[in-house]
């Protein structure tokens, strides 16, 4: 409530009101704040005296002292004085609602009976003030002479009219406030609504719109027989592998990555939809098959160039061109989903993933490509050596290719050179060979090599990973994948930095003979490079 008189909204009709009053009762009246701001403008009354008490810069200055001690009264509510000054009374009403001082009323140039003076006496104060004797007696005379009652009254009237003045400012506030108020909250009610229907009509994970959206529109288009409508069904690939091997979080990313593509290529009256899982669809409205198997093809490709993630980036996608005459839009998706489908079964036949997996190692420098398949040929060549089928030879060598495929599921710190790991990290390199061989179950190509690949980092002496198998207790095949690998990854430049010449390669297999390496293989593999001349096929560079 404090200030709350100056919160009038029409400062001039309070003005026409103490002007009103101030001619009524014949003497000045002002309207002032509690921090005694004056609200309306000096009525002819007041300013009368104002204006010849300011001929006397002493009197001007003691008038103003008055008037500051006058207002500063707040121990009641009227407070009646008489002015020296002037020699006439003024009065000061303070108005308080709720106990709180609300404003001030300030009433000047009063003649008073009880404090009336001679014509002699004003004559002295006019001598003061050095305005005309005259002319001052004058306007003194034409003043009303009041007694203490009829002021009394005077002053309870004007208390209560503006007590109710004040009273229907406070009300006024008080409305405009919880207008305000109302029509913050209807705002805020109108955007949670917008929220919460454009949420209704979206998914959240990609941010395209959802299978709702999709299917009133597709009834919305339904009775428009006379446009031309396409449809598309597309479907993600290897979301089910990606969630599998590398965890939902990345299969999120998958559908992200492709939702993003497609919303980024349609048209804005085209409306693109995940309809859950890894299912997509797209309604084109006024488009042509030929714009819609471009954009087809666009999106596949710009799924191929995307390499952020660690499994390729694909799409299935199939087209339709709505037959009004003769079918449903329902229908006409359905042959779109056909075709789709028929899409899809190209694309895992052309695309090899563990060969994509490989090649983003090789592109992150994880691995290095030449030292992998040079370990995988000189693998398959000792196997054979070692009276291996050709079958049995192939399949080791296979195993030796993609014994490192777990490192797919590691951050690519891990490999950067020159920094020691932790011993949380280490542990979680060595988990790559458990990760690897879950992998290699995922595809049919590697399915029956998932154990070589498990057992791949098993030393001799039980000190390997990731089960600490010992001696012949691991499979041959990974016992030969031992030797071959790190034969290779001695004598080659590697991600890793530099490497050792043959002859210090093979002391070295010697002297791990018996703890890494089975003893017996390590003899048959040093005749073998004796005899094979590989120890000149990979000379240092």
């Amino acid at each position: 409530m404090k200030n709350l008189i100056s919160d009038i909204p029409d400062i001039s009709s309070a003005q026409e009101l103490t002007d009103a009053l101030s001619i009524a009762i014949m003497a000045g009246i002002r309207i002032l704040t509690p921090s005694g701001k004056l609200l309306v403008h000096d009525n002819r009354y007041s300013s009368f005296y104002r204006e010849i008490c300011r001929t006397s810069p002493m009197a001007d200055a003691s008038y103003e002292q008055f008037i500051t001690e006058l207002c500063a009264w707040r121990e009641s509510a009227f407070c009646i004085r008489h002015c020296p000054v002037t020699g006439l009374t003024n009065a000061l009403i303070n108005i308080t609602l709720e106990e709180v001082p609300t404003a001030s009323i300030l009433i000047e140039g009063l003649r008073l009976e009880e404090d009336h003076i001679s014509d002699d006496r004003y004559r002295e104060i006019a001598r003061s003030l050095r305005t005309d004797e005259t002319a001052y007696l004058d306007r003194i005379h034409k003043l009303p002479l009041l007694n203490a009652g009829r002021l009394n009254h005077i002053l309870i009237l004007l208390s209560l009219v503006t007590k109710h003045l004040c009273r229907l400012v406070w009300t006024n506030r008080s409305l405009k406030s919880t207008v305000h108020s109302l029509e913050d909250q209807e705002s805020l009610y109108r955007q949670e609504k917008n929220i919460l229907e454009e949420l209704a009509e979206r998914d959240p994970m990609t941010g395209l719109y959802n299978r709702r959206k999709f299917e009133d529109t597709v009834s919305l288009y339904s009775g428009q027989r006379d446009r031309t409508i396409c449809m598309i069904s597309a479907d993600a690939n290897f979301l089910k592998l990606t969630n599998d091997i590398f965890g939902h979080e990345a299969g999120d990313l998958l559908l992200q990555a492709i939702a993003r593509i497609m919303d980024e290529l349609a048209k804005g009256d085209w409306l693109v939809a995940r309809c859950g899982g890894d299912e997509f669809r797209v309604l084109l409205p006024d488009t042509t098959l030929e714009t819609a198997l471009d954009y087809c093809r666009r999106v596949a490709r710009n799924c191929s160039l995307d390499k952020s993630l660690t499994l390729p980036l694909s799409v299935a996608l199939g087209a339709a061109e709505w037959n009004s005459e003769a079918e449903t839009l329902q229908d006409c998706f359905s042959r779109a989903d056909v075709k789709m489908y028929q899409n899809k079964t190209a694309l895992k036949h052309e695309l090899r993933i563990p060969n994509y997996i490989m090649e983003r190692l090789y592109d992150r420098q994880v691995l290095n490509k030449e030292v992998v398949e040079s370990t995988a040929e000189l693998t398959r060549a000792f196997a054979l050596y070692l009276n291996f089928s050709e079958e049995q030879s192939r399949e080791i060598s296979l195993a030796a290719q993609y014994q490192d495929i777990g490192m797919a599921k590691l951050p690519e710190s891990f490999v950067i050179r020159g920094q020691s790991r932790t011993e949380e990290e280490t542990s979680q390199v060595h988990m790559h060979v458990a990760h690897g061989y879950t992998m290699a179950r995922q595809f049919d190509e590697l399915y029956k090599i998932a154990d070589i690949i498990h057992c791949s980092h098993e030393n001799w002496d039980g000190i390997g990973y990731p089960n600490s198998l010992k001696g012949r207790t691991i499979p041959v095949e990974a016992r030969i994948i031992r030797l071959t690998s790190d034969y290779l990854r001695r004598t080659h430049p590697t991600v890793r930095g530099g490497y050792h010449t043959v002859e210090e390669t093979i002391q070295k297999l010697q002297e791990e003979s018996g703890r890494i390496y089975d003893p017996e293989l390590t003899s048959q593999f040093l005749q073998f490079l004796q005899e094979h001349a590989f120890r000149q096929s990979h000379p240092k560079s």
